[in-house]
């Protein structure tokens, strides 16, 4: 039933809570359901009704409450525009420096330092004289008590040096002293994958430069059975600053720590000419990097100075 308004007398449709022209309130119904038959005489109030959807507040007019709305929807999660996920499906693994290799090859170095500090024992005082060995230089004829030697080259003041009663020599920058008593000096470079044994003293019995040799190719093919020469070296004999002995190669696998790694270890066995004593300088580094460390250790090799002759 359209309903007049009192105030502007328009004519506004049933339902409508406002003039739709003056925005005046209409007059409402007395609460309860409106009986089906039942008409409002003229300028009764008109029963209330919900507003209709389509309802439009006109301007000027103040606006009812709407329906409840539902709840906001979340904001967008930020993505970095520097960042695409990639599709589904596993991802790569992401490379890291393998540091438990590295510390197993620095472990595997300190093992082998220890035999080599064997090997120098084995030479300084034997069960006995292996006289009947053969090789590239003749056995000599004991002799007495050592005497010290004097110095090839003089090292320069205020050079860092390692030394004890056998030997002599320079520290370059970055190495250090792993080990040390009255024969031997171990020293290893500062990247760790590398060490030098320098060893001499007094030889119980005497022995030659080749039975000295012997002696550390036996110890290590002891422990470690696949020891052999290596593939391309020679086995030469010479002099490392005035003491003479033999220079070759051993190659051998070394397991330590769930890892293996193939060694290269030049050697210099030598004897002086009475066989009283011994010298021994022992590289010591991964077969790959054999080349790079014999250039690397030169500095230690060429100022050895052997303490006794």
């Amino acid at each position: 039933m359209a309903l007049t308004c009192a105030r502007c007398g328009t004519l506004n449709p049933d339902g409508n809570q406002f003039c739709q022209a003056c925005g005046t309130p209409l007059a409402a119904a007395p609460p309860g359901p409106p009986n089906p038959g039942w008409a409002a005489p003229p300028g009764a109030p008109a029963p209330a009704a919900p507003p209709s959807p389509g309802w439009a507040v006109q301007s000027g007019a103040p606006a009812p409450p709407g329906p409840p709305s539902g709840p906001p929807p979340p904001p967008p999660a930020y993505q970095s525009p520097y960042y695409a996920p990639s599709a589904v499906g596993p991802q790569p693994s992401v490379h890291r420096t393998p540091w438990m290799l590295i510390i197993s090859a620095i472990v595997v170095l300190v093992v082998l330092m220890a035999g080599c500090g064997t090997a120098i024992a084995v030479l300084g005082n034997r069960a006995g004289n292996q006289g009947n060995s053969t090789g590239i230089l003749p056995s000599p004829s004991p002799a007495g008590t050592p005497s010290p030697a004097a110095s090839p080259t003089p090292t320069p003041a205020g050079t860092p040096t390692a030394s004890n009663k056998g030997e002599t020599f320079i520290l370059p920058r970055g190495w250090t002293v792993d080990s040390k008593d009255d024969e031997s000096i171990t020293v290893s470079n500062p990247n760790g994958d590398g060490s030098v044994t320098v060893g001499s003293g007094a030889s119980s019995p005497a022995q030659s430069a080749q039975q000295n040799k012997d002696t550390v190719d036996n110890f290590f093919k002891g422990k470690y059975p696949d020891t052999k020469n290596c593939a391309g070296s020679k086995t030469t004999t010479g002099s490392l600053n005035g003491a003479s002995g033999i220079f070759w190669q051993l190659c051998f696998t070394l397991s330590a720590g769930g890892q293996s790694i193939q060694m290269g270890m030049p050697v210099f066995a030598g004897a002086n000419s009475s066989g009283s004593v011994y010298y021994l300088v022992i590289l010591l580094t991964d077969q790959s990097n054999l080349k790079n460390f014999i250039s690397q250790v030169t500095p230690i090799t060429q100022s050895i100075h052997w303490n006794l002759s």
